[in-house]
């Protein structure tokens, strides 16, 4: 391993409804969250980049080493429905990424 590269098995992607609310009422806690919203936040803290418009889309599914054509409809998609799509780190084997990010608010997209 070289200098200042990262274990890349620990980046996700996920997707959050309405970034910008559902952040403030985690902060809040006026919706349930499966698990301790202190695992929540520490995740979101843990962000590369993230998008939420179709404009920035090209360059973040550049910066996810994901092919375009692969990808392309189903995060346009996710976008469209007002989804903030967003690269965090999560090394955590318990809970999973999958668990924790298994509700309407909050979805598991894939590997980075």
């Amino acid at each position: 391993m070289f200098w200042g590269t990262k274990k890349e098995g620990n980046r996700h992607i996920i997707a959050i409804k309405d970034y910008t609310s559902s952040l403030k009422s985690m902060k809040e806690g006026s919706f349930y969250l499966p698990f301790d919203k202190e695992i929540y936040f520490k995740l979101l803290e843990n962000n590369a980049t993230k998008v939420d418009t179709l404009k920035e889309l090209g360059k973040f599914i550049k910066a996810s080493n994901k092919k375009k054509s692969d990808v392309l409809h189903f995060w346009e998609g996710l976008i469209a429905q007002g989804y903030t799509l967003i690269n965090v780190e999560y090394a955590e084997e318990v809970p999973s990424i999958e668990k924790l990010c298994n509700n309407n608010t909050i979805k598991y997209v894939s590997p980075v």
